[in-house]
């Protein structure tokens, strides 16, 4: 199989700040075109103001497309007058990914910056703006495309935003595996607030490779089971690999295969299901080993129908 990644230069051109600049997905994009991945780059469109408006509120969007309020009351936040057209192109990147899942039955991923899971209807958060996951999942409820969506969300932050925009609608299902709630921004998701759409699990601090991926294979599986959805969208994370404690996340996952595995778990998960399913880029600030773990991550997608399902689970392939 060759994975699409929808994604465009363009997105470079905002400057961001430390550690989200435009060397994070460089450093991505290199590492793929170097290994044997098969992979192509889509080049996305822009969301439109529609699409944005189903997630976000108007006043909201005018904020930040204008941006020169928020540098006056919000000077350490870098956005500027590049902010709103890479975020709506970053959204057009996950609508993008998606539609080809839907459309084709085959994964799909969306190369995006900046992040968007903690944007919400009215708020911005972490570097995050507009919510490229939302607008994707919203897009394609409203066009009467898919029913009852699941969101998956692997990023070692709980994705507030997220959460915020989708709360009381009652056809999505998410599930989030974040680091502890109260140790690491934006200190919301405990487990204990859970509901029988909304289901967080927190990661104890310094969790270990094999640690992360059984409580992956214990509580997707299951919540998959529970949910019955009907299409699956992943917020994927990497800033829960060891050396990425730029925003105080604290792991011991030190193997890049580790996230092969939890792609191989979630296309198996989607298989066995008949579901569709794709992936938008949310954390992961490590460049030195950043294209190394989205390669893993892309891997496991790349498999034939059914092939290697048996052993996602089992000892063998811890």
């Amino acid at each position: 199989m060759t994975v699409p990644i929808y994604y465009s230069d363009e997105l470079l051109e905002f400057q961001g700040k430390f550690p989200d600049t435009p060397d994070r997905i460089t450093a991505i994009v290199d590492y793929l075109n170097g290994s044997d991945l098969k992979h192509k780059f889509v080049k996305p469109k822009p969301a439109t103001r529609k699409d944005l408006e189903r997630v976000h509120s108007a006043r909201y969007l005018d904020e930040i497309k204008n941006y020169k309020r928020i540098n006056t009351y919000f000077p350490d936040e870098p956005i500027d007058e590049k902010t709103y057209g890479a975020a709506s192109l970053a959204a057009g990147a996950a609508c993008g990914a998606a539609e080809h899942a839907l459309k084709k039955k085959e994964f799909a991923f969306a190369l995006t910056r900046p992040k968007g899971s903690h944007a919400g209807k009215d708020f911005f958060g972490g570097y995050a703006y507009i919510n490229n996951m939302a607008v994707a999942v919203a897009k394609m409820l409203d066009e009467g495309k898919i029913k009852r969506p699941l969101i998956i969300d692997t990023d070692a932050h709980f994705c507030n935003g997220t959460n915020n925009i989708f709360l009381n609608d009652a056809r999505v299902y998410m599930l989030s595996l974040h680091q502890h709630a109260e140790s690491v921004y934006p200190y919301v998701g405990k487990e204990k607030e859970s509901t029988n759409r909304m289901r967080w699990y927190e990661n104890r601090l310094w969790i270990t490779d094999k640690e992360f991926v059984d409580k992956c294979r214990e509580v997707i599986p299951k919540f998959v089971d529970e949910a019955r959805p009907d299409f699956i969208g992943v917020s994927a994370g990497f800033n829960t690999f060891h050396k990425d404690m730029f925003f105080g996340t604290v792991t011991k996952i030190k193997e890049a295969r580790t996230y092969q595995k939890i792609g191989r778990l979630l296309d198996a998960e989607a298989k066995e299901n008949n579901v569709p399913i794709f992936a938008v880029l949310e954390g992961g600030y490590w460049i030195e080993n950043l294209g190394e773990l989205v390669y893993n991550f892309l891997k496991g997608f790349d498999g034939e129908k059914g092939k290697g399902l048996p052993d996602v689970y089992s000892e063998e392939h811890r």
